[in-house]
């Protein structure tokens, strides 16, 4: 570095143009008086002794009267203390700058693209710690010990979860490890990217790791989630076989997803059974929040099959439930639901007797 620039990079640590440029022909003579700092300088005489008192309260020299005011550069150890101080905070700034760079570089609509996997996770367990129904999360064993914990603490809240994990060979599956975690865990084989959907709402997607070009998608906006939800279902989901179910065989059972109800009910309304239990949900017209009780008497949906249960396709444009109340009957959709009496959030079915 020439004395031009270490007079510039002086400059930006905060010294004036007139300091630098004394303190730099001190730096290359040790010591001097204030009329030989000037001369070898371009600081004009009259404000030489200005300029030297100003370096002396910074800390870079030290001046003292013989016939006349002379002046010699202190130890850097003392002197650049400040100079230290200001290459940690442009260290640090620098650090900070790289940082959010990497984080959320463009949103809008309630979705965010970020750069970094760690980011999607951390957004992942703020995610399940929000969540009030339903989580729908597909992950590798490692990804799922990441957020084991909030899995937990929201399968305690009585939060639906559904696990799609991918193990490239089944042989070593240890199914006790989603006890207390998991609703229902399917296994399967083809690698893919980590998803965590909440509610219908949100989502949170990293591309399949290791990838040079990963990247992260954040969303919380209903539209958008809706779309990683079928991803979910029909790719993830639908194709694989279950190792594990937290259900019980008796009632009550517990449904978040308006397709998962209508396959369970369909076959036990077929074999003369009466069926009663409750929904919760909110009332389409008025977005008001409602609970009804009363008997499940039939179930509805636009594909037609001599299979049971449905397949998803079947569900896949309309799926409700009729609700038999004691004022009246209503039908209940999904969430997001238009056409129907009631959008759901939970059904439960509390009794079953048989015909």
């Amino acid at each position: 570095m020439n004395s031009d620039e270490l007079r510039a990079v002086l400059e930006t640590a905060g010294l004036s143009p007139y300091q630098a440029d004394a303190y730099v022909a001190l730096l290359e003579r040790g010591s001097g008086s204030a009329s030989d700092i000037a001369a070898w300088s371009d600081v004009p005489q009259p404000r030489v002794y200005d300029v030297l008192r100003g370096l002396e309260d910074a800390g870079y020299v030290t001046t003292y009267d013989r016939d006349r005011l002379y002046a010699r550069a202190n130890d850097p150890d003392e002197a650049l203390s400040g100079l230290r101080t200001a290459v940690e905070r442009f260290e640090a700034a620098i650090e900070e700058v790289e940082t959010r760079y990497r984080e959320a570089t463009v949103e809008g609509g309630g979705v965010s693209i970020v750069r970094r996997r760690r980011t999607v996770f951390e957004h992942a367990r703020e995610t399940v710690a929000g969540a009030t129904a339903h989580l729908q999360v597909a992950a590798t064993p490692e990804e799922f010990r990441r957020i084991d914990t909030d899995l937990r603490e929201a399968f305690e809240r009585g939060v639906q979860i559904q696990l799609s994990l991918h193990v490239p060979d089944d042989d070593g599956l240890d199914v006790s490890a989603f006890e207390g975690a998991c609703t229902e865990v399917r296994h399967r084989e083809l690698p893919g990217p980590f998803l965590l959907l909440a509610d219908r709402q949100r989502a949170c997607y990293a591309t399949a790791a290791p990838q040079s070009d990963g990247y992260g998608v954040l969303v919380d906006d209903y539209t958008t989630a809706y779309v990683f939800h079928w991803y979910f279902l029909s790719r993830l989901w639908e194709v694989y076989d279950e190792v594990y179910t937290a259900r019980s065989d008796e009632p009550p059972h517990s449904f978040v997803e308006i397709t998962d109800c209508v396959r369970w009910l369909e076959p036990v309304l077929d074999g003369g059974a009466t069926i009663s239990g409750r929904v919760e949900g909110e009332f389409v017209g008025t977005g008001e929040p409602c609970t009804l009780a009363g008997e499940f008497v039939g179930v509805e949906y636009t594909g037609t099959t001599d299979d049971e249960p449905a397949s998803l396709p079947e569900l896949a444009g309309a799926a409700r439930v009729c609700l038999e109340t004691d004022d009246r009957t209503y039908t209940v959709g999904g969430r997001g639901a238009i056409t129907e009496d009631v959008a759901v959030t939970r059904l439960v079915v509390e009794r079953v007797e048989s015909g």
